[in-house]
């Protein structure tokens, strides 16, 4: 009895001893410094993270706008410096983001190298010493953009706190201010890179391969593309948010096999024995990169039995295409450029040992196809199969825009661009 009256008079020597401490810290300004630091940290915190999302997506919605065309890397352009603020306050959680122009002579907190524009200033992070100066405001490039990827453009994105009242600027710290000395309001700052550019390496979802021939011929040498498709599927048509279908005669019809003599084709195929397919990766993927060459696949149907349901879901969508320059037989695979072969036509190539050089990538809206005996699907805009009897072929048009799935970026080459392109972070 006498050891629990011990045990619960300490008990009540701790509680007062800590209630004792509590005060003292308390008096001391301990305890609101504590406070201070856990909730205006805690609130500077949050604010970097959704300052930083916000540079992070406005830079590759903006990137995206630049890939697509120069003139939207113009802030003199009618209405396109409210397109920068515009994309920020829609990439930004709680609002409280806006551009920021930390560098000399940047237009509404954006800076690019490249981007084809006569006003947006160069950024100071594509300088010689950038990784130093410019690292307390944005992190230095990386080695995609450095060395052979120098000519690779990107635009950097800079936002700042944003703030209702007389300093629309800062971030104030509200319990900090309460102590004697404290920390005045701060302000908060965020940096993004997003490049674009030529695509390097990428999987295609069906293992299908153009000429570049072809190419120049239904785009009239890049000069005529179709508006991209909208949403929701089929992307074309006069639901909000559809683009309006593009003229019947608009279609066009890619032949992978003809019953006939056909410019661009050799014996009616894109070679004496292959009917525009390469190899799969995977199932009926393809990895194929640029300025690299891939093994061709013989045949009049797909090489995996699998393409038919993958192409008859991607009727309807955008599917990206190598284009390929040259095509040779050889017996190993080939190394290096073409100028190392003297015979690119492909008339002597026939059977597996021959190889397709993948000079680009474009896209393809797909509206119909024939690809087997019984596997064809009529066309979404002529309402008819494209191609009958022993004919293979796609129907639908070109149209320009990124990578559904990313991909590499790779320094551009002349002659690369078949209208697609790849935007990615870049630091």
């Amino acid at each position: 009895m006498r050891r629990m009256i011990l045990r619960q008079a300490r008990r009540r020597r701790d509680r007062g001893a800590a209630a004792t401490l509590f005060t003292a810290l308390f008096a001391g300004g301990v305890i609101i410094g504590m406070l201070a630091l856990s909730v205006d940290v805690g609130s500077i915190m949050y604010e970097r993270r959704q300052i930083q999302n916000s540079a992070d997506a406005t830079a590759m919605a903006f990137a995206q706008r630049c890939a697509t065309a120069a003139a939207y890397c113009n802030p003199s352009e009618a209405g396109t410096a409210a397109v920068f603020s515009t994309l920020l306050a829609g990439n930004s959680v709680d609002g409280l983001s806006q551009m920021s122009g930390t560098s000399a002579g940047m237009t509404n907190g954006v800076c690019g190298r490249l981007t084809g524009s006569t006003v947006i200033a160069t950024c100071l992070s594509a300088s010689a010493d950038a990784s130093v100066t410019e690292l307390a405001k944005c992190p230095p490039l990386p080695a995609l953009l450095r060395g052979t990827g120098a000519t690779i453009p990107y635009v950097e994105t800079y936002a700042k706190t944003k703030t209702a009242g007389s300093n629309p600027n800062i971030l104030p710290k509200f319990f900090s201010q309460a102590l004697a000395g404290g920390s005045p309001d701060t302000t908060v700052r965020g940096c993004a890179r997003a490049a674009w550019g030529t695509p390097g390496q990428y999987t295609a979802k069906v293992p299908i391969v153009v000429s570049e021939c072809e190419w120049i011929r239904n785009t009239s040498s890049g000069t005529v593309y179709q508006l991209p498709p909208g949403s929701p599927a089929p992307g074309y048509g006069s639901t909000p948010g559809q683009t309006a279908w593009p003229a019947l005669s608009a279609e066009i019809t890619i032949l992978l096999k003809s019953t006939t003599t056909v410019p661009c084709a050799i014996n009616g195929k894109d070679t004496a024995g292959g009917f525009g397919y390469v190899h799969p990766t995977s199932g009926c993927g393809a990895t194929v990169s640029i300025n690299d060459w891939a093994q061709i696949d013989t045949g009049s149907s797909p090489p995996d039995t699998s393409c038919y349901s993958i192409l008859a879901a991607l009727r309807g969508t955008v599917i990206e295409l190598p284009i390929f320059d040259c095509l040779v037989k050889t017996s190993t695979m080939p190394t290096g450029p073409i100028t190392g072969y003297s015979d690119c036509t492909g008339a002597g190539a026939g059977g597996a040992n021959s190889y397709y050089h993948v000079k680009g990538w474009a896209k393809f809206y797909l509206t119909g196809y024939k690809i087997g005996g019984s596997q064809e699907a009529a066309s979404l805009r002529s309402g008819s199969v494209p191609c009958t009897g022993g004919v293979r072929c796609l129907s639908g048009w070109y149209t320009t825009g990124t990578l559904s799935a990313g991909g590499t970026i790779v320094p551009p080459t002349p002659g690369s661009n078949f209208g697609a392109y790849v935007v990615a972070p870049a630091g």
